[in-house]
């Protein structure tokens, strides 16, 4: 009675070894890394191998079992292949998480706002963890244009206006110059899809995407994008100048709520209180509705308009009636 005991007792000792054992291996599994934080911050350099980075993550103390996670790998084949570059990863993954994120690359969603001029784009770049602003603005000064936009050497940066607005996934470790072709390519593939919806080519690609920029930083609504283009194309065929603020703004290279008479004065290629025409380039990167208002502005005889409250613009013809509509109006903005 007393060895049938014994036996029974050794075999439950045996199976909560087991079952402990097995337990642990899940465990290890499921979590192989062992840290307080929420997010496990590594580097992987250009040629380093899966088990090597895991070689580094267990020499910095992070890792439960690395054998039993490189024999997971073997075992059940997975995909060893991985991406430079640097990482920031949740702590409570699982192997094979962890293993697709390598697989893959660190992945950063970045949304570029309609209306961003490439200095803000670069800080926002830089905000994400991806480049730095200066490498940016640099990358986007000595890169390549391609050959269907039309650039002018005055201009501040090159590809102003072209970089498209949009939102983007890109790798951590991505240089400047491969962030900037991914958003010049979603810029070409942009206007082949309105020239195929217009049905119509695009004749004078540089004016359309100036035009839409200014567009793009005077409209608060989509309802008055086409008659602020509106206003300018009469404005250019009287002869007149534009005069818009938002010109000036970019001139002065910096945020102001409220314009002075000296500001508008700034000897600048974009002042269009000082030049006549179009500004020397594009102000901003216009998204799509922009571009569509500037290809079809509306039938319209007006030349002036007033923000009438925070959002819709008052127009008009009429000067008298104009600087009325800006007495009426400009009470709300004090």
């Amino acid at each position: 009675m007393n060895t049938k005991r014994i036996v029974s007792a050794v075999i439950i000792i045996i199976v909560a070894l087991i079952l402990g054992i097995l337990l642990k291996f899940k465990s290890d599994i499921s979590h192989p890394f062992i840290t307080e934080k929420d997010k496990v911050e590594f580097v992987v350099n250009k040629g380093e191998s899966l088990f090597y980075v895991i070689d580094k993550l267990n020499k910095d103390g992070l890792m439960k079992n690395k054998q039993l996670m490189k024999m997971y790998i073997k075992n059940n084949k997975l995909n060893t292949t991985i991406k430079s570059g640097e990482y920031e990863i949740p702590s409570n993954i699982s192997i094979e998480e962890f293993v697709s994120i390598l697989n893959k690359g660190m992945k950063i969603n970045v949304t570029i706002p309609e209306g961003y001029d490439i200095e803000r784009i670069g800080e926002l770049l830089e905000k994400k963890g991806l480049v730095s602003k200066k490498d940016f603005i640099k990358s986007c000064q000595e890169y390549k244009v391609p050959e269907n936009i039309k650039t002018n050497v005055k201009g501040k940066y090159n590809l102003e206006g072209y970089l498209f607005p949009d939102t983007y996934e890109f790798e951590k470790g991505y240089s400047a110059n491969k962030i900037i072709s991914t958003m010049l390519n979603r810029f070409q593939e942009v206007i082949k899809e309105i020239e195929k919806d217009e049905n119509k080519k695009i004749i004078n690609l540089k004016n359309t995407i100036i035009i839409a920029s200014i567009v793009e930083k005077e409209a608060r609504i989509d309802e008055d994008r086409a008659e602020i283009a509106s206003v300018i194309f009469n404005r250019l065929k009287k002869n007149m100048m534009l005069q818009i603020d938002a010109t000036v703004l970019y001139a002065l290279g910096q945020h102001k709520d409220r314009l002075y008479l000296k500001d508008l004065k700034v000897n600048s290629p974009y002042n269009t209180y000082k030049i006549k025409g179009l500004p020397v380039g594009p102000i901003c990167s216009p998204g799509r509705p922009s571009i569509e208002a500037a290809l079809n502005p509306t039938s319209t005889q007006y030349i002036y308009y007033v923000l009438q409250d925070d959002k819709k613009h008052y127009f008009t013809s009429n000067y008298k009636d104009f600087l009325k509509a800006k007495e009426r109006y400009k009470k709300q903005f004090k």
